[in-house]
């Protein structure tokens, strides 16, 4: 069987000419030289060197043979290449499938400054709902899932990515905005737009506004946090989302507000659990994770109208 130190030995002597120049670059004797070009004569078959004027002469048989073996080292350069761009993060590909409320938040300027930093990394970026976001990490079609809501899927390793209270959001006009923090029970008879029917956190808005007693008028539904708020801005009424949509849309004009006592919402990340998570993700996550808690952590006063 041929191995790499034969075939290092017949490169050399190709490319200098001479046994003792070969041995000098490969740093052994030149007997080993020898023996090693005999060996892989043996193996291959035929001559590979005839002595000619002091100077080995290579065979027509060993210029093709060294034709294919310049081609295999050219592709071991080509991967010794490709390694050190990968070590380097000077190229890869990274898939991220998020909700919609991180998609249109928090996301965006992570992924600039992520690009930015490494050139040559591409992103795909898919937006679904947290049901699906669960079973694209569960079948390995991603590297990072993001959502709302706690889903244990086998396949997926899910963590706890930031949490936050809830914020109502309102226009600068409406009474609440005046106030630095607004009781649930001031919600009732106020026309609330709400998010997120199918699923998500809705289930829990619901029944946290039951406990409390609380009956809004709610005539508007989406599912996009982002809808709601545009809605808010042209006046059809208050909505309760989630902390970093909030604070998106508070650089929008709008006004945000935790209630009392307060609705935690959280943000989970999922990871497939069959396969190792890659540098760039992790890279990525830990820059996600501090902007994200920076967001929320945001005091949701700073926005208050001047009097």
């Amino acid at each position: 069987m041929l191995n790499l130190r034969q075939i290092n030995a017949f490169r050399h002597v190709m490319m200098y000419k001479t046994v003792t120049r070969a041995a000098e670059m490969m740093f052994v004797s030149q007997p080993a030289v020898s023996r090693l070009i005999s060996d892989l004569e043996d193996q291959v078959g035929f001559q590979l060197f005839v002595r000619g004027r002091g100077r080995l002469v290579p065979t027509p048989e060993a210029q093709a043979f060294f034709e294919e073996v310049e081609r295999s080292y050219v592709g071991l350069e080509n991967m010794a290449e490709a390694a050190k761009e990968i070590r380097q993060f000077r190229t890869g590909k990274l898939l991220i499938s998020a909700m919609p409320a991180m998609a249109l938040s928090v996301l965006p300027p992570v992924l600039r400054r992520f690009l930015d930093k490494h050139p040559g990394i591409s992103i795909s970026l898919q937006v679904h709902s947290s049901q699906r976001i669960s079973r694209w990490v569960a079948t390995q079609q991603c590297d990072i899932g993001l959502t709302g809501i706690a889903l244990d899927e086998p396949g997926t390793e899910s963590s706890v990515l930031a949490s936050a209270d809830m914020m109502l959001v309102m226009p600068p006009d409406h009474p609440f905005a005046a106030r630095p923090r607004v009781a649930i029970e001031e919600l009732a008879g106020q026309q609330l737009i709400s998010v997120g029917q199918l699923g998500g956190a809705r289930p829990g808005i619901d029944r946290y506004l039951r406990e409390h007693g609380i009956d809004c008028q709610t005539r508007i539904e989406t599912q996009l946090s982002s809808a709601a708020c545009e809605l808010v801005l042209c006046g059809a009424g208050i909505t309760l989302i989630d902390p970093a949509s909030a604070r998106f849309y508070q650089h929008r004009g709008l006004v945000i507000r935790p209630l009392s006592p307060g609705f935690p919402y959280t943000y989970h990340l999922l990871l497939p659990s069959l396969r190792p998570t890659s540098r760039l993700a992790l890279e990525l996550i830990d820059d996600l994770r501090q902007t994200l808690t920076a967001l929320i952590e945001q005091s949701p006063t700073q926005a208050l109208p001047k009097p």
